[in-house]
This record gives C-alpha cells, structure tokens and sequence, in this order.
C-alpha cells in the first residue's frame, strides 16, 4: 500500500508540475485572446460572465471556495479503472455519486485544477442550493470559458446576440444552441464540462438540465466533437434514475458510485485523520505517546466522514484538554458522534441566540453570498435605527471576529464573503425535525429557521435599510460616478435596492405589518428613499430610460403581486401609463402574470385600455401565447373582436401562437 501511494504521489507531483505549466500558457492565451477579439466580441463574451457589478459572486468563487485536498486523498478515484476508461475515451459520461460529506466538491476541484488531460478544454460549473442553481448559469459559465479558451468560437454566440441582444444570456434554448454549435465545431477539439453537485440544481430544471445533455451526446456523436461530461451528486434516485437512462442510449456512460467505496474511502479518511493529527500535535504540543492514543482511538471509530473528522479537529484545537492518554479519553468521550451533533454544538455556543439566528436567517435567504461590510450592515439593522450614523458599526476585521463568536465553524468567510461551510449546514436548519426520527430531540437548532422566515427577515431588513435614505440630507443625482461613489458609502444598497422585492415575494408578513408602512415609504414616488434605489437599479423593462415609469407600473411587468396591492391600497394610480401609453394591466397581462391581472381587474383597471399601437390586453396576452390571461380576459368580458394593426383579432393571433 505505501509503495502504492509513492508511486501514485510520484505521479500527482507530475501532473501538477505539467499543470502548472499547461496553466501559465493558458493565461497568456487568453490575455492574447482578449488583445485579439473586436470590441463587440468581448462585450458579447463578458455578457456570458452575469456579473453587472464587482458586488456579484463570479462561477469561479464557488470553485475556490472548495477547500483544497489533503494529501494523499482522492488517490481511489484517480486510479479507479472506470476513471481511466473515461479518459482513455473520446467522448461519454462520467458520474461520480456519494453520500453528503464524502468531498466530492473537493475531488471535482482538484481533478478541474491539477488531474484532468490540459489539452482539453476544461469547463466547469459549481451548483449551489440558493443562489447558483439554474441551468441558465451553468450555460454561461460553461460558454464563458469554453469561449475564452477557444476564442475562434465566439462567431457562434455572436450570432445568437445579433438577435437576442443582451437578453441571450436569459435564453437557455439559444445557450444551449450555442453549446451545440461550438462543440461540434471542428477547431473545438476535446471538450471536457464538469458538474459538480448536480443534487443541488434546481429540482424544476433538473429533467430539462439532464434531456439536453442526452441530446448534446445524440448531436456530438453525429457530429466532429469530443466531448466529455464528469458529474458529481449525491446517491439520489432522481438523478442515478436519469442516469442509467443516459447509460442505455450510450455505451460510453460510466457510473462510479462512491458509497460502494466504503473501504477505499475510509482508507483516506485515516490519511486525513494522521495528517490532522500530526497538525494538532504541533499547535497542542502534545507528547508522542499521547498523540499516538489519540491517533489510535480516532481511527478505531466507524462510521466517518470527510466533514465529521474536519468538525471533530475543529472541535478538538477548542477544547483545552489535559496532554495524557486519560486527558484524551476525557475529551474522546465528548466528541459529537455525527455531523447534526456537531452543528448543534457550535451554534450552542454562543450566548446571543437572537444575532445568530439573524445571521442564519440572511445567509439562508440571501440570492447570493453576502460581503463582510453588507452583513455588518445588515446584522445591525432594528426598527428603531434612525440613521446610518445611528446603526454603530464595527470595524470590517472585529466584525469578522464577532461573527466567529456568534456561529463558530457554522459560518465561513472567503474572499470576504460569507457563506455556510457545506451544503449540510443549510440542510440542518431547514430540515423538517418532525420527519427526522433518526436525530435526536435535543437538537434545538435543527430545523428551527423555515424558509419563509428567513426571508421575511431578511424583507424586513432590506426595506429598514432603504427607508434609512429618507433620513439623509442630500441624496447623489442620478449619475453613474455620483451613484458608484454613493454606493461604496453605503455598502447594503446594492443588495437591498435589488433583492427586497424577491425576498418580499417570498415571505410571510400580515397585513397590519409595520414593515408594510415602511415599504410604502420607499415606493413612494417622491421620497428620497425612492430617488435612491428604483431609478438605478430597477428600471429595467426594455432596457429604456425610465420615462414616466411609476412602481406600480415597474410592479405589474414583474409580476409582483404583493408590491401590487401594497401600491394599490396607498392609493396608487391604477391607469398610470409610461411613454407608450401602457397600463398595469396591460403589462401584467403582456408578460403572462395571471395573478396580477386578476388583482388589477378586480379594482377596477380598464380591460380595453389601448397603447401607443392600439393593443388591448386581450390582444398583447394572445400575441404572448399567455392562454389563463386570455381565458381570464374573456370571462371578465374583454372584446374578442379587437384588432391589431394588422386587422388580426385575439383568436388569429391566439391559434398562430399553436
């Protein structure tokens, strides 16, 4: 065995040493690429990258968040003969399954940076439950460096974005058109995409996510390209199902289920153990005869994973136990016997149950991981704040510390922003303790956040936040510099200005709310507060400038039914128009919102209001191929007779629709 892991170490040290190399001229390639590439080529290939700020989270922070692997770990895989048959093929599927705790985030980093073939070109795409969970990024990530790699192939996104402009990248069918097209390109040659946690995409996408990846293989096996998929998930039925589905069209399909690897793994896991061990020794100062009882007795115990040794040693360097053999069985005996034990025990730490449970509730909640300075902001919010002044902030590093106190391990920070250390803490609070026999009753946290109250925290503090703006003497005019410069001063705008309507849609506040008086502060047309948040950030519908756009009208073209009625009951005007004459009603019926229609013709709204074309609602809503808008119109007595310009009437219109 030990000759075994000389050997395949001896290897690793090769492939990085090439890796390394591979990598340094892959970046000077790609600093040639963008020298290379027209001015409307690298503005359609940073379309790909969904970053409108450098407050949003890239696809590549949630692959450099993976911890890096411990030494002689992930050998099992790497020498596994399935492994080497997929690599030795020229296209096929490769999935890696095992339970939750096992690294495979952290073997799909080091395959990604260090052990898979450079000459291909390496796409990869993190899933992550809450924020990085749709097909539609995964398909810009993959596109932004398959095209950043192979620059010739930019000609095929350049095609689809002549057509669809800047709203491409909210397209999955052209995205994936494009991915067809540049993969069967011949300049493509090898192509290698990696998913990792296919278990935490989303579950509404996930069958469409695995039919065009059927389809991809159908069309590239027709075709010139070579391309490869490596996936990694947890043991889930869904996904094996759909899997073995893809095995039978394919022959090239390949299954590695680690949780048959029991004995391969926990051999690694002793590695790990024996590496933590030799670390704790050194910061401990532990005798040799110690640490040997102590090494002894952690490899004797059943039944681990990867994550319960890391939350084992973390919990270890906190205790200050005596440096014997009896001082280690004092300690030993304490230890959380499994993961849900061990969150339990970090999160009961703290002293300020309500603080942590606020943190909890925004890391749950948020679209995407906070900043340090924006949870600083956020944490400190009350109803009673008066003023930014007034919210006694800490420095960004005390900060930091405070929330180590607060949360422990729960919680960590990279790169300055804070997220949960694994997928399972997040399960851990949301689960339904009721459904759970296997975890005990004294669990206090485990299931004790919903995920309507956190957002309806996370509401409250955003709409807090933005009605602080009313407050302030004097508000930056509507420039991009002045409002840049505004921004960095208040550091929670960009998040709340642009996040509080998702989050209020998803939250459960009464009606006699006080938040409600507040929201309506801010939507107020002629409050400061208002000036500051909807006119940068929110006036989007047809990416035109804001004329004569009023909230209840921005509120009807999103949708946002609750926003809807909370304008309303302020006394909103229900027939405000923008520049095109164009209604609530018509918006709401134009882009499909059934539910808001419904809301604006019960108070009243005109069915036959016109726009600048002489649309009604009924006509835009046929046009759109939105069938319950139309069939509601029709019940409430819209004109089926109504023409377009055209002379079309809603039912021609309607049956070219299908």
């Amino acid at each position: 065995m030990q000759l075994h892991l000389a050997v395949s170490e001896q290897q690793l040290r090769l492939i990085e040493d090439h890796r390394d190399i591979a990598q340094r001229q892959l970046e000077i390639q790609e600093d040639v690429v963008k020298q290379q590439l027209s001015k409307e080529q690298k503005e359609c290939l940073q379309l790909f990258r969904l970053t409108a700020s450098e407050k949003d989270i890239t696809y590549e922070w949630y692959k450099e968040c993976v911890e890096d692997r411990v030494q002689d770990t992930c050998l099992w895989f790497l020498d596994h003969p399935k492994f080497q048959q997929w690599l030795d093929q020229e296209s096929g599927s490769l999935l890696v399954s095992a339970d939750p705790g096992c690294v495979k985030s952290v073997l799909a980093k080091y395959l990604i940076d260090s052990a898979l073939p450079r000459s291909a070109a390496i796409c990869y795409f993190f899933f992550k439950d809450g924020d990085q969970n749709t097909t539609r990024q995964a398909l810009c990530a993959i596109l932004h460096q398959l095209l950043s790699q192979r620059p010739s192939l930019i000609e095929h996104a350049m095609k689809k974005a002549a057509v669809d402009g800047p709203g491409l990248v909210n397209s999955t069918s052209s995205l994936w058109t494009i991915l067809e097209d540049a993969v069967q390109d011949r300049r493509t040659g090898s192509v290698i995409i990696v998913l990792d946690a296919l278990d935490e995409c989303d579950e509404a996408e996930f069958r469409n996510l695995m039919w065009h990846v059927d389809d991809l293989f159908r069309s590239d096996a027709s075709g010139h390209g070579k391309l490869k998929y490596l996936l990694t998930s947890r043991p889930y039925e869904q996904i094996t199902s759909n899997f073995r589905s893809l095995s039978e069209a394919f022959s090239h399909s390949i299954r590695i289920p680690g949780e048959e690897e029991s004995e391969t793994i926990s051999q690694e896991i002793n590695h790990v153990i024996e590496y933590r061990v030799e670390q704790l020794a050194l910061e401990k100062r532990i005798p040799a005869r110690v640490k040997t009882a102590l090494s002894n007795r952690l490899l004797g115990i059943q039944h681990r994973t990867y994550l319960w040794v890391y939350l084992v040693f973390e919990h270890l360097k906190m205790e200050d136990f005596k440096k014997t053999e009896k001082g280690v069985e004092s300690v030993l005996a304490t230890l959380p016997s499994t993961v849900g034990q061990a969150y339990e025990r970090i999160l009961s730490r703290s002293k300020d149950h309500h603080m942590v449970r606020k943190v909890l509730s925004i890391i749950l909640a948020a679209t995407r991981p906070l900043t340090v300075s924006e949870m600083n902001i956020a944490v400190n919010l009350e109803y009673a704040s008066q003023s930014f002044a007034n919210l006694d902030l800490e420095e960004e590093e005390d900060f930091k510390t405070r929330l180590r106190s607060w949360c422990g391990l729960f919680v960590s920070v990279y790169h300055g922003r804070v997220h949960f250390l694994h997928q399972t803490a997040r399960e851990f609070l949301l689960a339904d303790i009721a459904s759970q026999a296997t975890i005990s009753s004294e669990l206090r946290w485990h299931g004790s956040i919903t995920a309507t109250q956190a957002h309806t925290i996370l509401t409250e503090l955003c709409i807090i936040y933005l009605d602080l703006f009313n407050s302030e003497v004097s508000l930056p005019s509507y420039n991009k510099d002045d409002t840049d410069r505004y921004i960095a001063n208040r550091g929670f705008l960009h998040y709340a200005a642009g996040a509080w309507v998702t989050h209020f849609r998803q939250s459960d506040i009464a009606d006699d709310a006080t938040i409600l008086r507040l929201a309506a502060s801010i939507c107020n047309q002629h409050s400061r507060s208002y000036d500051t948040w909807f006119k940068p950030y929110c006036a989007d519908i047809e990416a035109k400038e804001h004329r004569d756009l009023t909230p209840l009208l921005w509120a009807a073209f999103h949708g946002h039914k609750n926003i809807v009625q909370l304008l309303l009951k302020k006394g909103a005007n229900i027939e405000a128009k923008d520049y095109r004459n164009r209604t609530p009603l018509l918006w709401a019926a134009c882009r499909g919102c059934e539910d808001v229609v419904q809301l604006l013709l019960e108070k009243g709204a005109n069915i036959e209001a016109k726009d600048y074309w002489n649309l009604t609602p009924l006509l835009w809503a046929a046009c759109r191929g939105c069938e319950d808008v139309v069939q509601l119109l029709l019940e409430r007595g819209a004109n089926i007779e109504a023409r377009d310009p055209d002379g079309e009437t809603p039912l021609l219109l309607a049956a070219r629709k299908g």
